[in-house]
């Protein structure tokens, strides 16, 4: 494939996608998103996301620091998260269900489990933090199995 093929290519599939940079979401799910004005432009942030991102921060940070050690450390990576998937269970699927201030403090919670277990996973090694994301993903497949009423993926 030549130089300018791939190029055009390229600026095609961004201009395509660059809605989904800093949200998600499809237009019909801009309530769960955080409205910011840039000019003349409305940008939308998703909310949750928008405390994740800072959550993994302060989630390494704490986890370099050492102020969670042990199992306390291992009890936030499994009990933080918990916020968010509730939130998620009671209010996906349900428009104008949820609030974004919650989603955005459960994405806080969220975002700091993630940090402390990539903290704990990737310098500490401690592989328990993996069966918490197992159990996590094994939880989430049943609830959009019940949300959606037939298997993942179908």
């Amino acid at each position: 494939m030549d130089r300018d093929v791939l190029g055009r290519e390229l600026r095609a599939g961004l201009a395509e996608t660059r809605r989904y940079l800093l949200s998600h979401h499809e237009p019909a799910e801009y309530d769960r998103c955080h409205r910011l004005r840039v000019g003349s432009r409305t940008i939308h942030l998703c909310a949750r996301c928008s405390g994740v991102y800072p959550g993994i921060v302060v989630g390494s940070v704490l986890g370099i620091g050492g102020w969670l050690p042990g199992s306390l450390g291992l009890a936030a990576i499994a009990v933080l998260p918990l916020a968010a998937l509730v939130d998620w269970s009671l209010t996906a699927g349900r428009p104008d269900a949820g609030s974004n201030r919650v989603r955005t403090a459960t994405g806080l919670l969220l975002g700091i489990a993630y940090g402390l277990g990539l903290h704990r996973l990737l310098l500490g090694d401690d592989r328990r933090v993996l069966l918490i994301g197992v159990g996590y993903a094994a939880v989430v497949a049943v609830a959009l199995w019940f949300h959606r009423g037939s298997p993942v993926g179908s």
